[in-house]
């Protein structure tokens, strides 16, 4: 199995350009019940990832159908491999408890409204891969996720100052100001956080 996987709710999504997607990221996409076509370059792409690509028909209809079957093969990946990075591409908030759930477990595990959010250095999965000697070392964007994300979420920092302030104070003002500002940077490039007008939303 590839080291990242991007499980993707194409009934929610509707479009994603697979020529986007990084090397070494595998992608599953859902189809629900009721989409009958995709656009044509949409297939050639997909025939272009080869064994990367595969896709899942949903059964039947109903409210969250496709959620549920997202959830089951999430499941199927993390147990089959636990250090696999999955990402979900979906509009649907639904999964932020099932996310927080897996991070908190020691998974990697996040959402994505956009394939950008989703990579956004656009850099391949072997480009990521830590360096040897440092396979179990938890980077500090990391660390403030698991930390953020068992945090009671109405207590949560609101603006992106008072998260600095905050995340300063947890790493017990070991690292410096530009460091912290860097974490709270990739956590917004994760998609796991917004900013909008220094106001910070969690989406976990």
């Amino acid at each position: 199995m590839s080291e990242s996987i991007l499980l993707v709710d194409f009934e929610n999504i509707g479009k994603i350009d697979l020529a986007e997607v990084p090397d070494g990221v595998t992608v599953a996409l859902f189809f629900g019940a009721a989409q009958k076509s995709v656009p044509k370059e949409f297939l050639k792409n997909a025939l272009k990832l080869g064994e990367r690509f595969m896709h899942i028909d949903a059964a039947g209809q109903g409210k969250n159908a496709l959620d549920f079957h997202i959830a089951y093969y999430l499941g199927e990946y993390l147990t089959k491999s636990p250090k696999t990075v999955c990402v979900v591409l979906s509009r649907d908030k639904d999964f932020g408890p099932l996310i927080k759930h897996l991070v908190l477990r020691g998974f990697t595990v996040r959402s994505a409204n956009t394939l950008r959010e989703a990579f956004p250095a656009g850099k391949s999965a072997e480009s990521r891969r830590p360096a040897p000697g440092r396979e179990t070392a938890i980077a500090p964007h990391e660390m403030a996720l698991r930390w953020l994300a068992g945090s009671a979420k109405a207590r949560l920092p609101r603006t992106r100052k008072a998260l600095a302030a905050h995340l300063y104070s947890h790493f017990s003002k070991k690292r410096s100001e530009a460091d912290i500002h860097g974490v709270v940077e990739r956590l917004i490039a994760s998609g796991q956080l917004s900013e909008l007008n220094g106001k910070i939303t969690y989406h976990f």
